[in-house]
């Protein structure tokens, strides 16, 4: 339990006061701890609905949180001092990362909640305080020798701006989301033929929604090779090596094979994530693309090579979401894919989505922003 102010809160610039012990609405005390396995899993999910509005079973949170591959989670954890009802929590995913050529722990922060019974405010003894502290203490449990942690989370702008007034957090980058203009020539031109066929143009082949096709051996090297591209651009520029997680097969099956919704019913029975497998004839895939059609036909996730010309690449390649979905077919115009990559001809619009991460020495403030996908979120 973590409720005094302790040294390692007391990075420059920050300013969040010695805290007091917690308090509920009604002035009842609080006891701020961590995780209890399936005792606490109920009362989680009450406290998800209670805070966002939404639904959340147990079996989701077990995914989300325990059974990502190579992870690690923690939390923080407020309950009612005499009933033991949840009243705040904050989780943490830790995933594999790289930087450059550097094994890192990729730390993701979310389902910050505060129950409406505890919103006391931003005091010293408010639970907001309480949960912030207790995670970033958390945080240094792994010890000196353990690989570095990059903790970042996806806020909306309010919470955003708050965290970063108070000194807790900074802002990395509102996320933007790209679209390619809608093409205006019919796809049956003859220039437009040879330009796929002639050429040998990137092709992007959908796979089944099966193990086999999302196994280690087809996707593991396209990740390989991901992974040499980035450090290599690290040697010549070390200071600007973004943060990346390890997006290797295991990790694509968990976030988006084995997702909870992922064979759910809806948009026909189709499963809810595609995985294309970027290639051209003749050759081994050299990326991939996960999209989804609902609400919108979206790029969640990706590994390209190259620079932004193989983004502008791998988005032609897609087929048109009206292909996909027939009820897209009726918009007048053809609906272009969306995605958070930067690219040249594109059309951006910024989200309501921030991406912060936490402040202080001890989680590397100096490191550049990742290239967040939507995927990356626990939104999409």
């Amino acid at each position: 339990m973590h409720t005094a102010h302790s040294p390692s809160d007391g990075q420059p610039g920050d300013r969040r006061a010695a805290l007091r012990e917690p308090r509920a609405l009604d002035g009842s005390p609080l006891v701020m701890r961590g995780f209890d396995g399936d005792n606490d899993l109920q009362g989680l999910c009450q406290l998800f609905s209670d805070v966002f509005g939404q639904s959340m079973d147990t079996s989701q949170w077990r995914w989300k949180y325990m059974q990502a591959p190579s992870s690690q989670h923690y939390h923080a954890v407020a309950a009612h001092a005499h009933t033991g009802q949840l009243l705040g929590h904050m989780g943490v995913i830790i995933l594999p990362g790289v930087r450059g050529g550097q094994p890192i722990r990729m730390a993701h922060a979310t389902d910050l909640m505060v129950s409406p019974l505890a919103r006391t405010g931003l005091g010293p003894d408010s639970v907001y305080r309480h949960i912030m502290h207790t995670v970033r203490e958390r945080a240094l449990d792994a010890g000196p020798d353990a690989a570095p942690l990059f903790m970042y989370g996806f806020p909306g702008q309010r919470p955003a701006t708050l965290a970063m007034r108070l000194g807790i957090q900074r802002r990395l980058q509102i996320c933007t989301q790209y679209a390619l203009p809608a093409t205006t020539a019919p796809r049956g031109t003859l220039a437009q033929w040879w330009a796929r066929v002639g050429r040998r143009p990137l092709q992007a082949v959908a796979q089944p929604a099966d193990a086999q096709s999302w196994s280690d051996a087809v996707l593991d090297p396209i990740w390989q090779r991901r992974a040499g591209e980035l450090a290599a651009q690290a040697q010549t520029d070390p200071a600007g090596a973004r943060p990346s997680l390890v997006k290797n097969a295991a990790y694509l099956r968990w976030r988006y094979l084995l997702h909870p919704q992922q064979n759910a019913a809806g948009s026909g029975g189709a499963p809810l994530y595609t995985l294309w497998l970027l290639q051209r004839q003749g050759q081994p895939p050299c990326g991939w693309v996960v999209t989804r059609l609902q609400p919108q036909p979206i790029v969640v996730d990706s590994c390209l090579p190259g620079g932004p010309q193989a983004v502008v690449a791998a988005l032609r390649a897609l087929p048109l979401p009206a292909t996909l979905a027939p009820e897209l077919s009726l918009q007048p115009i053809e609906t272009p894919w969306i995605s958070w990559l930067r690219h040249p001809q594109a059309q951006a619009t910024e989200t309501p989505i921030w991406a912060t991460a936490m402040q202080g020495a001890q989680f590397h403030e100096n490191w550049p922003s990742p290239e967040f996908q939507p995927g990356d979120t626990d939104v999409f």
